[in-house]
């Protein structure tokens, strides 16, 4: 991992956690590959599945787990982008096809694959999907699923449309759901420890109770933590190590964040913007996501934090109803499917995160996010008068990624927002 992080001949380079312990959350993402290796090893069936389902039921099932999506990411984080899209083009996946999924694709199916991916990737022995929030990875992942001829379960998420309290028809069928992809793993040789499965419900709960603190102190000014470590701590509790997964270290990222508040220490030295970015962020260009500090603005909020699946309302769930609270917070997901819900969430983030311009990526291959960003846009515009850039962005697959044009929308989009300010004061 540190050859990969420290090679930048090859490959673009990577930013560097700003906060300890954030680094320290990077090296034991990748203890947790290393432990997937070490069950494959001891004759534990590995399951290929999306980190969209509830990791908590996985947790309590001792079930070794490879993210397809995480894995994904880091092809075009490691500028391996091209390489990896291609082979999954060649076995026939149209280009058109959301570029995370090809380069998972083309992860899984390669002959031979980078030494980070041999280490971070097994060979699965059993398949999980669902429909949330993207309905292509329910078709996507059977490509891995012809490749390795393993059995497989799809979990169907109800798309959320009422209005206020969600009805408990939609609760009990996704919690029924959920105990349908338990039996389909214990099937398969896994046994559910149902006090055990309570405990990682009270963990999730407690973890998003932390979470919610540590929003509302980046919502200070200046901000305390950068867009990229923001990304890095919102993966985390899907995919940290066993040793390294415990309440002390996001205590930790709390607590360092509250000194930092406390002492008027933000990201940059002299913070005069404040962003919000809406859509997939540069996995190809990783170092976009902080390119607009050199102008003094910052990323201070980010929505890879829906993305990753993790943020739940910690008053939805209850540890003595595990199967139901765990569908109902994810039923109440603002991005279940994106529309009103996202809007609302990002309109409260403007308000709270005190943003003054809105960038708004559109990745070409996504069908989902880029539908309601102009509905966003003229949302946020109408409540709050802060304004929005759209523009084409396709950060993941790295042929279709336009560095320089980029910068220069980022920058002029800054100019606009630095006269607006000026004018303003």
């Amino acid at each position: 991992m540190d050859e990969l992080l420290e090679d930048e001949a090859d490959h673009p380079p990577i930013p560097l956690p700003d906060l300890k312990v954030v680094e320290e959350m990077q090296l034991g993402i990748v203890d947790g590959f290393a432990e997937v290796q070490l069950a494959k090893a001891q004759g534990t069936p590995v399951v290929f599945s999306s980190v969209l389902l509830p990791k908590e039921i996985f947790q309590a099932m001792d079930v070794p787990v490879v993210y397809g999506n995480v894995l994904g990411a880091y092809a075009s984080i490691f500028g391996l982008s091209a390489k990896y899209c291609g082979i999954a083009e060649d076995l026939g996946t149209p280009r058109d096809v959301c570029a995370v999924h090809r380069c998972t694709i083309g992860v899984a199916c390669a002959d031979e694959r980078d030494d980070f991916f041999n280490m971070a990737f097994a060979a699965p022995d059993l398949a999980l999907s669902n429909n949330f929030p993207c309905m292509s990875e329910s078709k996507s992942f059977l490509t891995i699923v012809d490749k390795y001829e393993i059995p497989y379960h799809v979990v169907d998420t109800p798309i959320s449309s009422w209005n206020g309290e969600l009805p408990d028809h939609a609760v009990r069928y996704l919690a029924d759901q959920y105990r349908a992809m338990v039996a389909f793993l214990e099937r398969h040789g896994f046994r559910l420890d149902e006090e055990r499965l309570r405990h990682e419900v009270a963990f999730t709960k407690a973890i998003n109770t932390i979470f919610a603190e540590i929003d509302a102190l980046r919502q200070a000014v200046p901000a305390p933590m950068s867009a990229y470590d923001s990304v890095i701590a919102a993966t985390a509790p899907l995919v940290l190590g066993r040793e390294k997964r415990t309440l002390a270290i996001f205590e930790r990222l709390r607590d360092e964040l509250r000194q930092r508040v406390e002492q008027g220490k933000g990201v940059v030295e002299n913070e005069r913007l404040r962003l919000l970015w809406i859509g997939v962020p540069p996995l190809c260009d990783f170092k976009l996501v902080n390119y607009s500090e050199h102008r003094g603005a910052v990323v201070a909020k980010n929505l890879v934090e829906l993305l990753a699946g993790f943020m739940l309302d910690p008053g939805l769930i209850d540890p003595r109803r595990p199967f139901e609270s765990l569908a109902r917070a994810q039923l109440a997901s603002p991005i279940n499917p994106p529309g009103r819900g996202l809007m609302d969430y990002f309109v409260k983030a403007t308000r709270d995160y005190k943003i003054d311009g809105v960038l708004a990526a559109v990745k070409r291959t996504c069908a989902m996010l880029p539908s309601v960003q102009r509905l966003t846009k003229d949302a946020i515009q109408r409540a709050t008068g802060v304004p929005t850039i759209i523009f084409d962005l396709d950060g993941v697959d790295a042929r279709e990624y336009d560095a320089a044009g980029t910068h220069a929308t980022i920058d002029a989009f800054l100019d606009v927002l630095l006269a607006r300010k000026e004018k303003a004061s």
